[in-house]
């Protein structure tokens, strides 16, 4: 699947649910006048992610590798860009996993290494600690169970 389609500014009137829909499945819409790209229309996961990736790496928090996150220091930030920036910036600096991270996020595993993989951000696969393991299982069980 392309996931950037180009549509010209008169599709956006004309089409506005189909490429809500698009954009929902994971494309990015640019849309163009004259040839000339204008504006680009995007899922709001996709932002909050991306615009988290650019906060970790504008603002260098230090956080500790071995501290984890735990869901009420998630819970506790009320808007939903702070949460994306604090499970990113724990991801990032190596202090959860993917599947620690989707779980903070209420995604699946798959779905966020997809989202990650589509806007090209780093994705580690493979848990680094003996303790990301057993999250990872866990989180695993639970999704097998969910999808029973």
């Amino acid at each position: 699947m392309e996931y950037i389609r180009h549509i010209p500014k008169t599709d956006l009137a004309r089409k506005t649910r189909q490429i809500i829909q698009a954009v929902q499945r994971g494309q990015t819409v640019v849309i163009e006048h004259h040839g000339q790209p204008e504006a680009a229309i995007m899922d709001i996961m996709d932002y909050y992610l991306l615009r988290a990736v650019l906060h970790y790496h504008g603002h260098s928090p230090q956080i500790d590798a071995d501290a984890g996150l735990s869901e009420n220091a998630v819970t506790a930030l009320e808007s939903l860009p702070e949460r994306f920036n604090l499970i990113i910036a724990h991801y990032l600096a190596g202090s959860i996993s993917l599947s620690r991270a989707a779980d903070l996020l209420n995604l699946t595993w798959l779905e966020l290494r997809t989202r990650f993989l589509r806007l090209d951000i780093p994705a580690r696969t493979a848990p680094g600690r003996p303790d990301e393991i057993a999250v990872d299982l866990e989180n695993a069980a639970a999704f097998a169970i969910q999808s029973q």
